[in-house]
């Protein structure tokens, strides 16, 4: 008998595809949705893995792991975690969150706290700023309704010296402890997957511009990442 294939979550952005694109489909079904989303499906139970918030992951250490080696980071510019604001930074005091995200909406919680050392608030209506991410965060940045916009990556890089880990690639730990062949084999593929697709890139069918913006991030999972999910958790704790 075939095992059960494994039910993968995968955000819907553009900056999934280079874990997505090669990804062999033998023995997988894959999900879409927003961050917010397939957090909720994998807590349920209903996925058994995928592109997941870092925050997700530092509230839950023990019920999950991260797979080795994958990520979504940058070092620098995310190009797609922006605070669009009618005001210079030092001026804002209330932000719109996304609707969508877990960790973007955390880590610019805690870079106002850490760097500028005032406590941001939150606001539905009437922000100062809106942080939008995703896809229609690049659209936004090309339309240039607001006066401001920032890029989380790179505030978070130029404070810390580390990369802004928005996802991790998490699984439970009670899978990978009941079918761990499998788990292995798709830590693999997903390492394998995204080599190809950067080495392969330029002959790809994709438009310039979003090669581009795919160059910009960072999809590995090293000693760096860990270092600013540890920075992460201490200032979730002091939050």
């Amino acid at each position: 008998m075939n095992p059960k294939p494994l039910k993968v979550g995968r955000v819907f952005y553009k900056n999934t595809l280079p874990l997505f694109y090669f990804l062999p489909s033998e023995g997988l079904e894959v999900v879409e949705g927003s961050p917010r989303k397939l957090a909720d499906l994998l807590a349920l139970g209903l996925i058994d893995g995928g592109t997941i918030s870092s925050l997700f992951y530092l509230r839950r250490k023990g019920q999950f792991v991260p797979l080795p080696g994958v990520s979504i980071s940058s070092f620098g510019k995310s190009g797609s975690v922006i605070l669009f604001s009618e005001k210079p930074l030092e001026e804002v005091k209330t932000v719109k969150p996304s609707p969508e995200s877990l960790t973007s909406n955390f880590l610019l919680y805690a870079f106002f706290k850490k760097v500028l050392g005032k406590r941001l608030e939150f606001a539905s209506r009437g922000a100062d700023a809106e942080l939008v991410i995703g896809d229609r965060a690049l659209r936004l940045l090309k339309e240039r309704r607001r006066p401001f916009a920032y890029d989380l990556g790179e505030l978070w890089f130029q404070k810390t010296g580390l990369p802004a880990v928005f996802a991790l690639f998490l699984v439970p730990a009670r899978l990978a402890a009941q079918r761990p062949a499998e788990v292995s084999k798709l830590a693999l593929a997903l390492m394998e997957a995204k080599d190809r697709f950067f080495k392969e890139l330029e002959n790809l069918p994709l438009e310039e511009e979003l090669k581009n913006y795919l160059k910009g991030l960072n999809y590995d999972f090293g000693r760096e990442h860990l270092e600013s999910l540890n920075l992460m958790e201490k200032l979730l704790e002091e939050a």
